[in-house]
């Protein structure tokens, strides 16, 4: 009876769904936003299931909580995760006045993706777009199928597909593919 018992125990237990590790799942959106700003980046938790916790942050945040520099769920183990993919971004200390400042190379140049000179003024340079507000029409398959990005109006390149984007947009040869496709 008491080895009964015993293995009704150890096969409840063992049987019982254990929580899947939860992973950081970060992205971007490359829009015009309310508060003129042109990318959107966000954050989300990962459960193998579902993504949740969704948080809107500012580049300065998204800098900080994915350098490692600030505690966050998102990041609890404070990995740097642009030292991990060779991402020009990160933070700058300033040795005389120990300010820090967030640089985040890759990021000011995302808006070229979609347009095809800066929205707001010319000052700031010439897009990749094809197309004055949006990509052209293969422009935007090919964002689709390398980036599973439907819609540049809506939807974010999210987790993997967000840091191929990054490193992508630091690539000479691939801006210039991008801008050679019609």
């Amino acid at each position: 009876m008491r080895y009964t018992l015993f293995f009704l125990c150890w096969f409840i237990a063992s049987s019982a769904n254990r929580p899947e590790p939860v992973r950081a799942v970060f992205g971007v959106r490359v829009a015009i936003q309310a508060n003129s700003g042109l990318t959107t980046f966000v954050c989300f938790l990962d459960n193998g299931r579902t993504l949740s916790q969704r948080k809107i942050l500012s580049q300065r945040e998204f800098v900080y909580i994915a350098s490692g520099k600030w505690p966050s769920i998102y990041n609890p183990q404070r990995r740097n995760y642009f030292e991990e993919r060779n991402l020009m971004i990160g933070i700058h200390t300033d040795s005389f006045s120990l300010k820090e400042t967030d640089y985040c190379v890759p990021c000011d140049s995302l808006w070229k993706l979609r347009f095809a000179g800066y929205p707001f003024n010319t000052v700031n340079g010439i897009g990749w777009s094809n197309e004055r507000y949006r990509p052209s029409d293969l422009q935007e398959k090919y964002l689709f199928e390398e980036y599973d990005v439907r819609n540049i109006d809506a939807d974010y390149f999210l987790d993997s597909n967000f840091w191929k984007i990054l490193s992508d947009v630091q690539d000479n040869q691939w801006v210039l593919n991008y801008r050679g496709i019609p």
